[in-house]
């Protein structure tokens, strides 16, 4: 996701904890605070890619 998005690495790992707690999708209030500078479409994306690599 790094690469694609081009975010710090600790902005990553921040985005990989908060779907793994919230079974791969970003919860609204995360969305409007830590990751209100990503458009709908990015995170759309974001959750389909961590799916992909993450879920079985």
């Amino acid at each position: 996701m790094d690469n694609v998005f081009e975010m710090p690495d600790d902005m990553v790992a921040l985005l990989v904890r908060f779907l793994e707690k919230n079974n791969g999708v970003f919860s609204n209030p995360a969305k409007e605070k830590e990751f209100k500078q990503l458009s709908p479409p990015e995170i759309a994306d974001i959750e389909e890619n961590y799916k992909l690599i993450f879920v079985n």
